[in-house]
């Protein structure tokens, strides 16, 4: 699994709308929010790298969204681990 952290920046009035649109996006969850400054953390968890691309080009698209920018990217070392162990035939 990949996950995102993500910094979005909403329009201070329109936060809790963009809030709730974000949270109807697939694999996607608001960790924190500040209304007053419309600034938000988002995860998002997807299958692969072309996902978390996808999502964040859907995030920044949304229309009360100001900005929206990748700021952590982690691959889940269970999965890394499994696929090396498949690549070695163990």
């Amino acid at each position: 699994m990949h996950y995102s952290g993500i910094l979005v920046v909403a329009k201070p009035l329109r936060v809790g709308d963009c809030r709730r649109q974000l949270e109807n996006l697939p694999g996607v969850e608001v960790h924190y929010c500040v209304p007053e400054t419309g600034r938000l953390v988002v995860v998002q968890e997807t299958a692969d790298v072309e996902g978390q691309e996808k999502g964040l080009r859907r995030i920044q698209a949304l229309p009360m969204v100001k900005l929206a920018a990748l700021v952590e990217h982690r691959i889940d070392s269970e999965a890394d681990a499994a696929v090396g162990l498949a690549r070695e035939g163990g």
